[in-house]
């Protein structure tokens, strides 16, 4: 039985390179045909730039990665989201307009088991220790608030009630974000790796996503608010409110986001710095931490839970200010991405994000500065190239959900169907779909859909009938197929 299941899941022999058909006498093999990507299957080739990040945020984010082995890009989008919560939501940075929050958003895609939730986690380490001291403070003061109202004498004013300072949502809601606001802390965080619930929440459902948009979109400018609500004293001034956002969510999402012409119109999608990175699974065999890992984490730890403390204590808004050659890079920037914005040019149907990319590239060179020197008063040069190269990476992966959102669902299932073909065949050899309908990807378990992806790959070269009779691995078939010798 072994031996069964080996030959028909992977070929390893040495006669792996040698047809495993033969075709009846009289026929021939398809001559091979030159395969050709699936339309909007395929992710930019590049990686994110680790070695943009500056110092500090690249070795956390290098030791999750480590310690994860997930995606590159996971690791960075959580030290990132946490840098600009803790380092970023007192300050504003020059840019090419008006001054800008520091502050930055971040979509993170991936498919469920890529580790994104664990990198988050031990990215937010240092703020969810903030987090447990400040409830366990405000229960003190709770107890102590309970005990001087039990004794205040009749008549006597009632002392007011302490109020727990709040600034991350995790069920991110228009409603559960006012109410952090209303604490007063000054700056918010949404962050959440069930994103779902809020892309097909109510917050998001067709009569409320105008507003929604309109409201998330607000923060990120820094906009203010007035909501009044009936029996609420005051006009329900909301004073503006540096916000950072990491919202994770599955490629199941992908369609009802970035392929929502809505959405893309609102800009609240422009105003997201997004990856979807490629998978890394398959590729995990277990190691053990190292020593120098774990160090690498808890000084990441620290100096988060340092910089929080510092940011909730110290409430002067500080306005940072780019060199002479951050500006000058950031300008040339500028002016590339202008001419593609155009008709015809790379840019022109992502202008939405494309013409926030100089702002992007401003926030994120704030973030990493003030991350570095808590004292920093300027963007150096060195940081705002830094900057630019990573929101050229995100103006790729923007462009590609853009992309991949209009994927109709055959294709994305053929090109499952094609990554099986290529981990568990050789180029070149022969299959029958028995071994697809019983081994292969789960959209390819039934007939009709399998014939459907098979027609796909054969569309764009990747796979080839055979002629009826040809015997695969020992046996007559009437119908046969070969993966192209040139995949």
């Amino acid at each position: 039985m072994l031996a069964r299941i080996r030959s028909l899941v992977g070929r390893g022999d040495a006669n792996a390179s040698k047809p495993n058909f033969s075709v009846p006498s009289g026929d021939t093999a398809p001559a091979p045909e030159e395969p050709v990507p699936l339309p909007h299957a395929e992710p930019p080739a590049s990686a994110f730039p680790l070695d943009c990040l500056t110092p500090k945020l690249r070795s956390a984010a290098e030791a999750i990665v480590r310690k994860t082995q997930g995606p590159a890009a996971l690791a960075a989008q959580s030290v990132l989201s946490v840098a600009s919560l803790v380092a970023g939501s007192r300050a504003k940075v020059q840019t090419l307009g008006s001054p800008s929050n520091a502050t930055a958003a971040f979509v993170t895609i991936a498919l469920s088991g890529e580790r994104k939730s664990a990198a988050d986690k031990i990215a937010k380490t240092g703020i969810d220790r903030v987090i447990m001291r400040l409830r366990k403070e405000h229960e003190i003061a709770m107890a102590r608030h309970k005990s001087e109202i039990a004794s205040a004498g009749r008549g006597e004013e009632k002392p007011a009630a302490p109020v727990c300072p709040s600034f991350l949502v995790t069920e991110p809601t228009v409603e559960g974000a006012f109410k952090a606001i209303a604490s007063g802390c000054g700056f918010l965080g949404w962050f959440t790796d069930e994103a779902a619930s809020f892309w097909g929440g109510h917050s998001m459902s067709k009569d409320q996503r105008a507003k929604t948009s309109g409201i998330v979109s607000k923060f990120w400018d820094g906009d203010y608010f007035f909501r009044p609500r009936a029996g609420q004293e005051g006009d329900g001034y909301v004073p503006p409110t540096a916000t950072t956002i990491n919202l994770m969510f599955q490629p199941t999402l992908i369609r009802d986001t970035y392929g929502d012409e809505f959405l893309i119109g609102q800009g609240i999608l422009a105003r997201m710095l997004p990856c979807w990175p490629v998978s890394n699974m398959g590729n995990r065999k277990y190691r053990r931490p190292t020593k120098e890992d774990e160090a690498a984490v808890s000084c990441f730890h620290d100096e988060v839970e340092a910089a929080l403390m510092t940011t909730l204590e110290d409430t002067t808004e500080r306005l940072l200010a780019l060199s002479d050659d951050a500006l000058a890079i950031c300008i040339e920037f500028h002016d590339k991405i202008e001419t593609e914005l155009g008709r015809g040019g790379w840019a022109a149907d992502i202008s939405g994000f494309a013409s926030k990319a100089p702002e992007h590239a401003c926030r994120l060179a704030a973030i990493m500065t003030l991350f570095e020197d808590r004292d920093a008063v300027t963007v150096s040069g060195e940081v705002m190239k830094a900057a630019c190269e990573l929101v050229k990476y995100y103006l790729g992966q923007y462009k590609f959900l853009c992309i991949a959102a209009t994927n109709e669902t055959e294709i994305a299932q053929a090109q499952a169907l094609l990554d099986w073909l290529l981990k568990n065949l050789q180029p070149g050899d022969g299959f029958a779909t028995d071994r697809v309908l019983q081994f292969g990807p789960v959209s390819a378990r039934r007939s009709r859909g399998l014939d459907r992806q098979l027609g796909v790959l054969k569309q764009y070269g990747w796979v080839q009938d055979l002629p009826a009779g040809t015997k695969i691995d020992g046996k007559k078939r009437r119908k046969g197929y070969r993966l192209s010798p040139k995949a």
